[in-house]
């Protein structure tokens, strides 16, 4: 297809409307689990936390959240797809010949909307996030002039891209839509992008895309001075807005997730906080960079990022969670890096009653749920970052907390892993250090001040057996080392 061809809503577009979640015919674990592994590759055969913690972390707290409400970067991606190539994935150019008798994503062919599920859910691969990373470490999340700079440049050469666009630091109302016409000079205003979006199919109000309409117009005044309306939603370029340009060529073929074994090298990882009213106070690092300006209970505005570069936590964003259609209630805060293991230690303080903290990394994962009655902050330190020689500190800055914490290694043929958890441990403010000795062979935990008593477990997976220890209650002496060998 020539280059110069352009998009049209009117024959390129679906002629239903965007709405969450997956097909009907994905209910059960098993399908759905078998759509995980047609969205990214090297996926485990089953849904397993034996064989494959790592794709199980990844399924259950990311994957099944990407859907959730809203599904237009599948429906822009493979509308995309069929306009650039003619068909895609067993479906054929336009897409407005497939016309469902409703209006709607959930009245069309069941094969149709697994196949929107899976691209929506590829923005999220290894190569989406790391594009994720990069932008956001270039500080161009928000920065409209360089998203009308990439479109126009893409749509040069056929690459056609998706823009993404969200009202708020944590993702509200995150949408992804179809630029397909510029207007305007890279130095001069206004500039205009023309967007084709899933929450308006073309044969509901074909005004909508008029040539003379202003309806389907993206304008910018300023990097982030622009603004767009969906259905009765404007989005607006202020400094909590979110816009930024995708290639479709980096997202639409299948990829690893980002947890995947095969993405080690590169140290993509993940923190995600979830429980009621859980949020993250400050990420930090031990040679001052820090992810927010100041600490507090909770951060809702981009104001609140740390923007100094000599300050600024490099290499992490927080995800706003794309595709999310409404206002539905988030799965939690999760934040992106990119790291060296081993790299300056990572400091972490969450504010919350009940809550779960979960970091995963090359090969790594850590589990802390932390339960009280009793809502303050807490910190969480992490050395050694995915090294054989991991150490985690927590302290609890306000009354002292019950805590179970898991750390599970893989090994290097990914089959192999062992796991250690500190189960029912009362936390105080003076903290608890557990040190990962020799890949897991021990384990070592000191208490500053007190004796703390805990349970202790040991889990390996060696070959296809499974070996469970239970070490039993233990506890540590005021300021002693207490190691315990975690082999038999």
């Amino acid at each position: 297809m020539p280059i110069t061809n352009e998009f049209d809503p009117a024959q390129n577009g679906w002629y239903f409307s965007n709405q969450g979640g997956f097909a009907p015919s994905l209910s059960s674990d098993y399908a759905l689990w078998n759509l995980y592994r047609e969205t990214y590759l090297g996926i485990n055969p089953t849904n397993d936390p034996v064989e494959a913690p790592l794709d199980c972390f990844f399924y259950e707290n990311c994957f099944k959240q990407i859907n959730a409400q809203g599904n237009c970067g599948g429906m822009s991606l493979l509308a995309l797809a069929l306009f650039k190539y003619g068909g895609y994935m067993g479906f054929c150019s336009p897409a407005s010949a497939y016309c469902p008798t409703e209006s709607t994503l959930s009245s069309i062919d069941e094969d149709l909307f697994k196949a929107i599920n899976i691209l929506q859910a590829r923005q999220f691969s290894a190569p989406g996030v790391e594009n994720f990373l990069d932008v956001g470490v270039a500080g161009m999340l928000n920065n409209a002039d360089a998203a009308f700079a990439r479109v126009k440049g893409l749509l040069s050469k056929g690459d056609y891209p998706v823009l993404c666009i969200a009202t708020s630091l944590e993702g509200g109302a995150a949408h992804t839509v179809i630029p397909y016409r510029v207007e305007g000079s890279l130095t001069s205003y206004p500039k205009i992008m023309y967007i084709w979006d899933s929450n308006h199919p073309f044969d509901d109000d074909p005004t909508h895309y008029h040539d003379t309409s202003s309806d389907c117009q993206l304008v910018i005044n300023g990097p982030t001075d622009w603004t767009y309306t969906s259905q009765s939603r404007t989005y607006a370029g202020s400094l909590d807005g979110w816009c930024f340009a995708v290639p479709m060529s980096l997202i639409l073929r299948k990829a690893p997730q980002p947890m995947s074994l095969s993405m080690i090298g590169t140290a993509l990882g993940t923190f995600l906080v979830n429980g009621p009213g859980a949020a993250v106070s400050q990420i930090s690092d031990d040679k001052g960079h820090r992810f927010y300006k100041t600490e507090a209970d909770e951060h809702l505005s981009t104001s609140d990022l740390e923007t100094d570069p000599s300050r600024r936590l490099k290499e992490m964003v927080r995800w706003p969670w794309f595709g999310r259609a409404g206002d539905g209630e988030l799965p939690g805060e999760l934040y992106l890096m990119r790291r060296r293991a081993g790299n300056t230690p990572l400091n972490l303080t969450v504010s919350g009653t009940e809550y779960k903290v979960t970091n995963a990394m090359a090969g790594n994962l850590i589990e802390i749920d932390v339960k009280s009655s009793t809502r303050s902050r807490d910190t969480i330190k992490i050395s050694g970052l995915s090294t054989a020689a991991q150490s985690l500190e927590i302290k609890a800055l306000g009354e002292p907390r019950t805590v179970n914490i898991r750390q599970l290694r893989v090994g290097r043929r990914g089959a192999e892993w062992k796991s250690v958890s500190i189960k029912n441990v009362n936390v105080p403010r003076e903290g608890l250090v557990i040190n990962m000795v020799d890949d897991l062979a021990a384990v070592e935990v000191l208490s500053a001040d007190k004796a703390v008593e805990f349970e202790m477990e040991v889990q390996q997976r060696f070959g296809v057996k499974v070996s469970t220890r239970d070490v039993g209650r233990l506890s540590t002496v005021s300021g002693r080392v207490l190691r315990v060998a975690s082999t038999d």
